[in-house]
């Protein structure tokens, strides 16, 4: 399977992506208000370069520390001309060991890139990330009707620049997170019509 170009993406966007991005930055906001997190709490946000969240969410919670994890070294570049005093650590997430425990970790767009066993690995590298009481966050887009049509009229149109991305049905992630934490909340919301779900965990 061909791998996602993300130096092409984070140069070229595909058009309706500051749309997608804002929806989908809503929904993130709205669960972090759920977690009650306070200020000078720390944040890390993997998959994360060139990440169109930090600035509000710095603006909202005030966190201590706020790192981004990714391999992509245009994308934490393009993430630290726009987030100054933040944290950018590039790395493969799947090798990498964890060297320091967040109150949050989050992610957006990322679990979905990968075969389900890394898929896997991936889910549980939040938590082992992630203080015992701490949360968790995860946005992956699920293969609803909705989903499937606008994915095939962008493929279509050859605007699609995700070949790798595998849309995952809530039970799989389930599956592995429900045995690292408590799952407080989860829901699929398509008004980005690339129809994402939403989880909402606290660590164990």
């Amino acid at each position: 399977m061909n791998r996602t170009d993300w130096d092409r993406y984070y140069s070229s966007p595909m058009p309706t992506a500051l749309w997608s991005r804002t929806i989908v930055r809503n929904h993130l906001l709205r669960l972090l208000r759920k977690t009650g997190l306070q200020e000078n709490c720390t944040i890390a946000e993997l998959g994360g370069g060139g990440s169109c969240f930090c600035g509000k969410i710095r603006k909202i919670f005030k966190p201590r520390d706020y790192t981004v994890f990714d391999s992509c070294q245009s994308g934490l570049e393009h993430f630290l001309r726009k987030n100054k005093n933040c944290k950018a650590v590039q790395t493969d997430l799947l090798q990498w060991v964890p060297q320091e425990k967040y109150d949050l970790v989050f992610s957006v767009g990322l679990i979905e890139h990968f075969p389900p066993a890394e898929t896997e690995e991936l889910i549980r590298k939040h938590f082992e990330m992630t203080k015992p009481g701490g949360y968790v966050i995860l946005f992956f887009p699920t293969p609803t009707v909705l989903y499937r049509m606008t994915r095939c009229l962008a493929e279509l149109f050859r605007l699609w620049q995700f070949p790798d991305e595998r849309p995952l049905l809530p039970d799989e992630v389930k599956k592995t997170a429900e045995s690292c934490g408590k799952f407080l909340k989860g829901y699929t919301f398509r008004s980005n019509f690339l129809s994402q779900h939403a989880m909402l965990y606290r660590k164990s």
